[in-house]
């Protein structure tokens, strides 16, 4: 009886996966150990978000030297056909450690975290990198659990203005406003691609709003409730998945 693939634990690995080997660091060796519980000679799939993913089975297993054997190449699961962006104005931490986990099982594209009018978070060059680093390894960790093969892309936190700027192309771009007048399924398809502000704790200020409206956010409430950032965040992504996605 042959593997299942989708039922095996995925690692990924910052390496190119050619050949019939792979030596792995001991954050990976240690992840493999102790919170997979894997052995020598258990089967994982190995992956690196460049289109490869070989099935491997643990060699050796020790804190150093640890080795996979490579053994047959298997076609990645598809990205979602729709290219999401998501602007967040930052939260507070562990609501974004949240909102990038499920991002990335939600199939968003691109996260891209600002600084806004009432943004509670402020981040120095030093700190932005360590919180980029560790979102990242977030997201990463998000792709062995669900079975994407590609993390999202994260970019270094912005002021609203600059994440506003480096938006590129005809993209369908929408702001959530609770007291705006239309909903996110009232909007058309996007075409060329699909970008979402969500504001952070208090919303979007004055200053925020007159900054998307310049860069022609069209402004959509998700219903009658107020949302918390990251349940905003979250919600929105699920909708438009299912509506223009993959879900």
């Amino acid at each position: 009886m042959g593997l299942d693939i989708h039922r095996l634990p995925r690692l990924f690995v910052e390496q190119e996966l050619e050949g019939h080997s792979l030596t792995l660091d001991e954050r990976e060796a240690h992840y493999l150990a102790h919170v997979l519980r894997l052995k020598s000679g258990d089967s994982l799939v190995a992956f690196n978000g460049r289109g490869a993913e070989r099935i491997a089975a643990v060699a050796t297993l020790q804190r150093r030297g640890s080795l996979l054997d490579l053994k047959a190449s298997h076609a990645a699961l598809p990205e979602s056909p729709l290219k999401l962006t998501l602007i967040q104005a930052l939260p507070k931490s562990d609501a974004m450690d949240l909102i990038v986990q499920k991002a990335t099982e939600l199939g968003v594209h691109t996260v891209v975290p600002a600084l806004t009018e009432f943004s509670v978070v402020r981040l120095d060059a030093e700190r932005s990198a360590r919180r980029v680093d560790h979102w990242r390894r977030i997201a990463r960790s998000a792709c062995e659990q669900c079975g994407r093969h590609r993390p999202p892309d994260i970019a270094t936190p912005l002021p609203l203005a600059d994440a506003l700027a480096a938006i590129q192309g005809p993209e369908l771009r929408l702001g959530l406003d609770p007291a705006a007048g239309s909903s996110l399924a009232q909007q058309t398809r996007p075409r060329e691609g699909l970008v979402i502000a969500v504001g952070p704790e208090g919303g979007f200020g004055d200053t925020d709003w007159r900054l998307l409206d310049a860069a022609q956010f069209a402004r959509v409430a998700l219903g009658r409730r107020v949302l918390r950032a990251e349940t905003a965040a979250l919600a929105v992504c699920a909708i438009a998945q299912s509506s223009w996605g993959d879900l």
